[in-house]
């Protein structure tokens, strides 16, 4: 990844998934990697399970904005599918899906499964993550978010030892445990990327 322009990555999701903590996760990694990063959200209604997405844009040189151009984007993280098919126009040609394929079907005229999965497979660079089934493995319900982020992290260029030192610090007050659980979940996602890029 080339760090000398402006670089964008898109969040997306719904209401409770924690698409505005994963952001300050990366948000903070990246600060701590030595870029210049902003970040902008808009939670929509989020306390009703509504659409709930989040940009960060970093680089090496001052920036003035966190909003992201369409095609712009060199990086889509979706903790929903369908979300994910509402924020792919933001990636560039050459950018990075990486999407959950578990559905948030509780809103009316959700489209079959299979429609949606089909449209991402369609994706240049769309990686879909079985978090259910990986929730399941690991025992923690909410593990589908880090193993995205950790899938993720593959394609930003941030250490692997601020990624833990970051995620460590954001649930330390939660305890050991919930700490130990998310590094885990953190790890199987980047270990579910052969090579970086």
């Amino acid at each position: 990844m080339s760090t000398t322009r402006i670089h964008g990555i898109v969040l997306a999701g719904v209401g409770g998934q924690g698409v505005l903590s994963l952001a300050q996760i990366v948000l903070e990694a990246l600060r701590r990697s030595g870029f210049q990063a902003l970040q902008s959200e808009i939670h929509g209604m989020s306390q009703r399970g509504g659409s709930v997405h989040a940009m960060v844009c970093f680089a090496e040189v001052p920036l003035t904005s966190p909003i992201i151009d369409e095609g712009c984007a060199d990086l889509l993280i979706s903790l929903e599918p369908l979300e994910a098919l509402r924020y792919v126009a933001m990636l560039r040609e050459d950018g990075h899906l990486v999407v959950a394929e578990e559905p948030q079907a509780s809103m009316d005229g959700y489209p079959p499964m299979d429609d949606v999965y089909a449209a991402l497979k369609q994706v240049r660079g769309a990686h879909l993550i079985d978090t259910e089934d990986l929730a399941r493995r690991l025992n923690h319900r909410q593990a589908g978010g880090m193993a995205l982020l950790g899938m993720a992290s593959k394609y930003l260029p941030v250490a692997e030892t601020i990624w833990r030192d970051v995620i460590t610090q954001r649930f330390e007050a939660k305890g050991a445990r919930v700490v130990a659980k998310n590094l885990e979940a953190f790890e199987a996602g980047r270990g579910l990327v052969a090579v970086g890029v």
